[in-house]
């Protein structure tokens, strides 16, 4: 692209506009980020790519459906939730249940928002880090 940013994946936008649409109900965030979890661990052999980076982009709408990281633009936000979508679609451009190839543009949906997100996923995981930090000098006082 002219711009220099990555090219959308065949069959993303359509999992990008209902993501403009759950974006912005924490209710739903909340039930996508439970249920792509739970597909998560039930698929994770099948996933090599994706058992790493999409954990990261769980947490990062987990904390800012819950209000505790805000600093999220919303195109990044959008870019999370449809990966998400797409992640837990098993009739998305190459189905599911046709082995390895079902989960290629899985990883290509992720691969993408990744790289067009990387920047904001890199603070969020500083942000995370901060906050565990603060956490252990507070615990270790509880425990005295």
């Amino acid at each position: 692209m002219p711009d220099g940013s990555p090219r959308a994946p065949l069959g993303f936008s359509r999992f990008r506009r209902r993501a403009e649409r759950d974006a912005a109900d924490q209710g739903r965030l909340q039930s996508l980020v439970s249920r792509a979890s739970r597909k998560l661990a039930r698929q994770r052999p099948h996933l090599a790519a994706l058992r790493d980076d999409v954990p990261a982009l769980l947490r990062l709408l987990r904390a800012y459906g819950e209000g505790d990281y805000r600093a999220v633009p919303w195109r990044t936000l959008v870019l999370t939730v449809g990966a998400l979508l797409y992640f837990l679609s098993p009739l998305d451009t190459i189905p599911d249940f046709i082995p390895f190839l079902g989960w290629l543009d899985d990883a290509a949906v992720v691969g993408f928002v990744l790289k067009s997100i990387g920047r904001d996923v890199r603070r969020f995981e500083a942000w995370e880090n901060e906050e565990e930090t603060d956490e252990e000098p507070q615990q270790a006082l509880s425990r005295l």
